[in-house]
């Protein structure tokens, strides 16, 4: 039971933080024009 729970809270975090490296990739800061270096994998999640 304490094994699956584990699991399914770990697939959570995990699409949380696919979702949040996604849209740091594709977007800019509003004011400035920038965008923050990202490692290379999350580059290759860019929307061209």
């Amino acid at each position: 039971m304490k094994n699956q729970l584990e699991k399914k809270v770990l697939n959570a975090v995990s699409k949380i933080a696919m979702g949040n490296a996604k849209k740091s990739a594709n977007s800019a800061c509003v004011f400035f024009g920038y965008q923050a270096k990202l490692p290379d994998s999350v580059k290759e999640l860019k929307k061209f």
